[in-house]
């Protein structure tokens, strides 16, 4: 079949590579955005939570798309490996927490709060390592599959 625009290998991964630079600015314009209306703003959650919610999950499925379709084969993966990338997701998400509320909102927060926090980001960090973990799990399989 002769494709209607008669793209060649280079045109296609020309147009790839625009592609994700492009989606790569759009994640970085609406993390912009999300940030500005909450902390500039001064804008409730309610107010943004729609453009939140899209942005997360298309930045937790579309990780999770390019390790299952062969970004990182899973037996490269170790449990030393996954529990320092555990580590450092709950470094992160605790220390953007704790800059939000005592920085950004200028909140005080008592020693409860702090560790209700911690328990939160410990959670949604284990649930998105464990859901990249299994999307390379099945991915390996499938290439694995396709080999055969």
């Amino acid at each position: 079949m002769v494709h209607p625009l008669r793209l060649d290998e280079r045109n296609i991964n020309t147009i790839c590579r625009v592609c994700s630079i492009m989606y790569g600015i759009t994640w970085l314009a609406l993390a912009g955005i999300l940030l500005y209306r909450q902390f500039v703003l001064g804008q409730s959650g309610e107010e943004f939570n729609d453009i939140a919610m899209l942005f997360t999950f298309n930045v937790i499925f579309a990780i999770g798309a390019i390790l299952y379709f062969g970004g990182v084969p899973f037996f490269r993966i170790k449990p030393v490996t996954i529990g320092a990338i555990y580590l450092g997701f709950v470094a992160l998400g605790f220390l953007f927490t704790m800059f939000k509320y005592t920085i950004l909102l200028e909140r005080d927060l008592s020693m409860m709060d702090v560790l209700n926090k911690l328990s939160i980001v410990l959670t949604i960090c284990a649930g998105i390592l464990a859901t990249y973990v299994l999307f390379a799990y099945f991915g390996k399989r499938r290439m694995d599959r396709e080999i055969e």
